[in-house]
């Protein structure tokens, strides 16, 4: 993939191009960035802009052999880790080498991949994704091998946040002091949920949201007329895959939409009946589609608070969610806006945790009904 292709993101990648012609690029990268961004996009393109002998100052060259192999994800010196999980139940020793095959397509599809995209294409199941720690004796072993193509070595680490203590600590050493011309691209979205021995040892490139006029942009070269796009590029607020599905009207937001002012509505109204019958109709959902629900139920919160005291030209909401929020932003403001947003940051950290999952939103909705009745009453 080359920096063209990456949308958006100018300044990143100038710092980059201009961090490795001077020598300054460290072995060990994290590309931190929220879904939508790009940085496992700007990770490929900046492995392939390292890798190609005949690079410009701005860019790969996208044509030599060893351009047309990363891009096709077949060159033997760019080595991928992403979460997984174990083909045959009671085989522990499952690495990504098993999954290599699907993993090199579904990148093809698209590199602004989400861990939900690859869990729906590799498995029909709740099952939880895992990087295990036979998958990190595999990461050594390749790259304490000889260089195939005589250059540098990339070992890409996506999704980082799924590295737990015991495969994480297999490779410290390595990614401390890794064999010559190796560097560890690492992948991320969220910083609190990656190991601090991990967090240690890398240097951290912060990948910010793109910008509404570089997605702009990037829609009109797919034929999309200027004011639909300008439309979009206001409500995906940075984020490239929302914009597709905005752009193909397969928008997630609206069925989480439903259910968020659904819920609000029981909530405040403290129907218990109502509450227990959502609670156990979220819990047969798998925990990404859970933690993905109380992430956005977050982002209301906040659209909210922003409504009732700055008004609607600092908020990104569409339609359905601006009619609802003209009634719901007067009981969000800053007496209980701020109590709202850790309760629901802890019941979605409970579900990271694995936690009883029916209990935990029952649990939440009991104290959502407190606040919000109670401050709106003040």
């Amino acid at each position: 993939m080359q920096f063209a292709q990456v949308i958006g993101q100018s300044a990143l990648k100038s710092r980059l191009i201009g961090a490795f012609r001077e020598g300054r690029i460290a072995h060990a990268l994290m590309f931190l960035g929220p879904e939508g961004s790009g940085n496992l996009a700007l990770a490929l393109a900046f492995a392939q802009y390292i890798a190609c002998p005949n690079k410009s100052e701005s860019d790969s060259c996208g044509t030599c052999p060893t351009c047309k192999k990363i891009d096709t994800h077949q060159f033997a010196d760019l080595h991928y880790t992403f979460p997984f999980f174990n083909k045959s139940e009671g085989s522990e020793k499952t690495t990504c080498n098993d999954w290599l095959a699907p993993w090199r397509n579904h990148l093809k599809s698209s590199p602004y991949t989400t861990v939900d995209d690859w869990r729906n294409e590799i498995t029909e199941d709740n099952k939880q994704l895992i990087m295990s720690v036979y998958e990190a004796a595999n990461i050594m072993q390749h790259l304490t091998l000889k260089s195939y193509e005589g250059g540098y070595k990339f070992q890409i680490i996506w999704m980082a946040e799924y590295l737990k203590t015991d495969t994480a600590n297999k490779l410290l050493k390595i990614v401390e002091e890794p064999p010559e011309k190796t560097i560890f691209l690492f992948v991320a979205s969220s910083l609190e949920n990656i190991l601090q021995t991990i967090l240690s040892r890398v240097q951290v490139v912060y990948v910010p949201k793109i910008e509404d006029q570089d997605i702009h942009d990037a829609l009109l070269a797919q034929n999309c007329a200027p004011d639909k796009a300008a439309e979009i590029a206001h409500f995906a607020h940075g984020d490239w895959n929302k914009a597709l599905q905005l752009l193909n009207s397969q928008n997630p937001d609206e069925t989480y939409a439903k259910q968020f002012q659904q819920w609000m509505r029981m909530c405040y109204k403290k129907d218990v009946t109502g509450i227990i019958k959502w609670s156990d109709e979220m819990h047969k959902l798998n925990r990404e589609d859970q933690k993905h629900f109380l992430s956005y139920a977050l982002d209301q919160i906040r659209q909210n608070l922003v409504l009732n005291y700055a008004g609607e030209d600092f908020v990104r909401l569409n339609s359905s969610e601006k009619s609802f929020s003209d009634k719901f932003a007067p009981f969000i403001n800053d007496l209980n806006a701020q109590e709202l947003m850790e309760e629901i940051t802890e019941a979605y950290h409970d579900v990271t945790r694995n936690a009883y999952t029916k209990l935990v939103l029952s649990d939440l909705s009991f104290k959502l009904h407190y606040l919000l009745t109670r401050k709106s009453e003040a």
